[in-house]
């Protein structure tokens, strides 16, 4: 399972490559270098990483009730 997020330029899906955590003058501080599908990176602190939506399509396996 990929760890996703939104990209903070354009807003579309980025991947987060890998999180470590870095020292700061206010201690450790957790990061994570993203990179969308337009190939803007960036390394970012975890907090402020954004969640994509959920998707409301459904997926092969998933079964769709009509009522």
């Amino acid at each position: 399972m990929w760890d996703t997020t939104i990209c903070p330029e354009c807003g579309d899906l980025a991947e987060v490559e890998w999180r470590d955590v870095l020292e700061s003058t206010d201690g450790p501080v957790e990061h994570a270098k993203v990179r969308c599908v337009r190939r803007h990176w960036f390394l970012l602190p975890v907090a402020s990483l954004v969640r994509p939506p959920v998707s409301t399509t459904p997926t092969a396996g998933r079964v769709l009730r009509i009522t």
